[in-house]
């Protein structure tokens, strides 16, 4: 699952202008329960990404698209090869809202770093490929504890650097082996990433030479696994907006 952070837009409480058309949205968008308010990635905000990120993988020569879903968060199931997607980014209030309540929202960039980055866990869990001998030989073992707070190296080069999480900036490929084959996917995906040239003399340079090799490979087959339980779908999320928030300020130490 991808932390998100770094890269979202960050908004002044003296910048946020409102009227009082937008107020009366904003307080019946609060009042109704998030399974409520009828969102669906189809024709919302989120398309033009969706189809982005498909024109990348079709260019690298690989058939496999993620199945993709509304949640609270950024993230895949375990081992299921679906995106989880937050509901916010589904509709343009609801982003406003989003800006309102925590000060940020994810950006273009930010959107299809994050998008890239969990498709490298849906094609992990698709295929299987924590179970091959070469994969745990040059990413570790999957079997690993995965624990939030880990102790990473900043100035290590054995680690490719894409997304950037708070608290720990652009190391998030140590937290464990699934996140590094995560991150050198997403690196390795991004298009004029430049990444044969960028990483040339890191020893991070094997593991995007065998994500390039083991991708090539994997065209033209079927995937092992398409679906699996979803956590928090959007339509199984019954609190009130407001109170998503307030729960949010809660575990985050925030005041709402």
């Amino acid at each position: 699952m991808a932390a998100a952070g770094c890269g979202r837009q960050h908004v002044s409480s003296q910048s946020r202008v409102q009227s009082g058309d937008w107020e009366t949205v904003r307080h019946t968008l609060l009042t109704r329960r998030i399974c409520d308010l009828g969102l669906r990635i189809k024709g919302s905000p989120l398309e033009p990404f969706i189809r982005q990120l498909r024109r990348e993988l079709a260019a690298k020569g690989l058939d496999y698209a993620p199945a993709f879903y509304l949640t609270d968060t950024w993230g895949c199931p375990d081992r299921v090869p679906t995106i989880g997607i937050p509901f916010y980014l589904a509709s343009a209030p609801l982003g406003r809202i989003e800006k309102e309540q925590t000060g940020a929202l994810e950006d273009i960039q930010t959107v299809m770093q994050l998008l890239r980055h969990e498709t490298g866990h849906a094609i992990n869990y698709a295929f299987r490929l924590w179970e091959q001998p070469s994969w745990r030989e040059i990413f570790g073992p999957f079997s690993k504890p995965y624990r939030d707070v880990f102790h990473p190296n900043p100035w290590s080069r054995r680690f490719v650097r894409h997304i950037c999480s708070c608290p720990y900036r652009y190391t998030y490929a140590q937290k464990h082996p699934d996140e590094d084959f995560a991150e050198t996917f997403a690196v390795w995906l991004t298009p004029r990433s430049g990444w044969r040239r960028r990483y040339h003399d890191w020893p991070a340079i094997k593991k995007l030479r065998y994500v390039d090799r083991l991708m090539r490979k994997l065209s033209g087959q079927q995937a092992l696994r398409k679906r699996g339980r979803l956590v928090n779908p959007v339509s199984k999320l019954t609190m009130p907006l407001a109170e998503h928030y307030r729960r949010q300020a809660g575990r985050y130490g925030r005041t709402a």
